[in-house]
């Protein structure tokens, strides 16, 4: 969380290596430009905070590893690819109005003659664990630059800023300044009515996104994660023939290094698959050391070890549970629905444990899924 002059971290960002913490100290600073120097007129359309500085994260991270122009585009579409499945994820299991960022559509930005103004959906408390804000209003960013070309975007924003800067705005003041300084944009056939019914007021993913999603998947990081989930699945059949093709397996198979974001795909990759072997999940934690990696990857191993009721390792989400609160709410879900009775009994225990040094809107989400 930033505010003027100082950044909040928690615990979570801090453990494991130095990607989660440095993107999300990028994150907090592309808040001292949106959110702080320049603020939503109305909290409603928290995107221009949130969509904004997610996009903008990854620009400065990018530029404080000092990656090649090459580098830093097929590391900029591996997240986009991740960023993809969650809100792809979340859409599909959130009410649709939920989903909708300019939720007051033509009457945003309206007060009451008090000038007072209601922030729909405020009190929800499923509204603080949703990241649609975030994602969908980075993909619009995303998609605005592949209209315009980087170089050309990034030097708008430096003129964006320096107009708006200490001024409440909303999505139209934004876009309209970007049309103006790039009617070009028009004569691609897009206009700001388009904009808007794609993207801002609709629930649902976005047409353009539906069409550049698969693109992702081409890209070279994603085929090496590709290749490794391959050799993954290739040794889980073999583990599981004898002890033999075990050991034929684990003297065979080289599992290459991989990036932080590459191994989050390659765990999620693996939740897909119907079935690990204990010895698979082992071999797994300890070629990646995954319990000592950050909180994103810790989440996966988590759900995998959740989802094949791993029970040696049943440690290692309570120990995430424990120290790792906001980011372990819905891993309290998981381990109630599977109806497995050391699950849930690890769910109430590990609440039990945390619930008085909660936030309220996370305990009062943890209780209705397990109480």
């Amino acid at each position: 969380m930033a505010s003027p002059h100082i950044m909040f971290l928690s615990q979570s960002v801090l453990a494991g290596k130095k990607h989660l913490c440095g993107a999300r100290l990028c994150h907090e600073i592309a808040h001292a430009w949106f959110g702080l120097a320049i603020g939503a007129q109305d909290w409603t359309e928290e995107w221009i905070s949130e969509g904004f500085a997610t996009f903008f994260e990854d620009v400065f991270w990018s530029n404080a590893q000092k990656l090649p122009q090459k580098e830093a585009t097929e590391q900029y579409e591996l997240k986009a690819l991740l960023r993809w499945r969650r809100l792809r994820e979340e859409l599909q299991n959130s009410e649709e109005e939920l989903q909708v960022l300019r939720p007051n559509r033509e009457q945003t930005g309206e007060v009451s003659p008090s000038g007072a103004s209601l922030v729909k959906h405020g009190l929800n408390p499923s509204k603080i664990f949703m990241q649609v804000h975030y994602l969908k209003g980075y993909f619009l960013l995303r998609f605005l630059s592949s209209k315009i070309g980087e170089e050309h975007y990034l030097k708008f924003f430096r003129l964006f800023v320096q107009k708006t800067h200490g001024q409440l705005i909303l999505s139209q003041d934004f876009l309209h300044m970007l049309l103006e300084k790039f009617p070009e944009i028009k004569r691609q056939g897009l206009t700001l009515d388009m904009i808007y019914e794609d993207w801002l007021d609709s629930p649902g993913i976005p047409k353009p996104l539906l069409e550049e999603s698969d693109a992702w998947l081409e890209n070279q990081l994603v085929q090496e994660v590709k290749r490794e989930v391959a050799k993954w699945i290739q040794f889980n059949q073999r583990n599981r023939k004898g002890t033999k093709r075990k050991r034929r397996a684990e003297e065979q198979v080289i599992f290459k290094e991989v990036l932080p974001d590459q191994l989050v795909l390659l765990l999620e990759f693996l939740l897909e698959e119907e079935s690990l072997s204990v010895g698979t999940l082992r071999w797994l934690e300890g070629r990646y050391c995954l319990c000592e990696q950050d909180a994103e990857v810790r989440h996966r191993w988590c759900e995998l070890i959740v989802k094949h009721k791993h029970t040696a390792a049943y440690k290692d989400v309570e120990q995430f549970l424990k120290k790792d609160q906001a980011m372990g709410v819905y891993l309290y879900g998981e381990l109630m629905v599977h109806e497995d009775a050391r699950q849930q009994g690890l769910a109430k225990s590990c609440f039990r444990s945390v619930h008085e040094e909660m936030d309220p809107t996370s305990k009062k989400v943890v209780e209705e899924m397990i109480l």
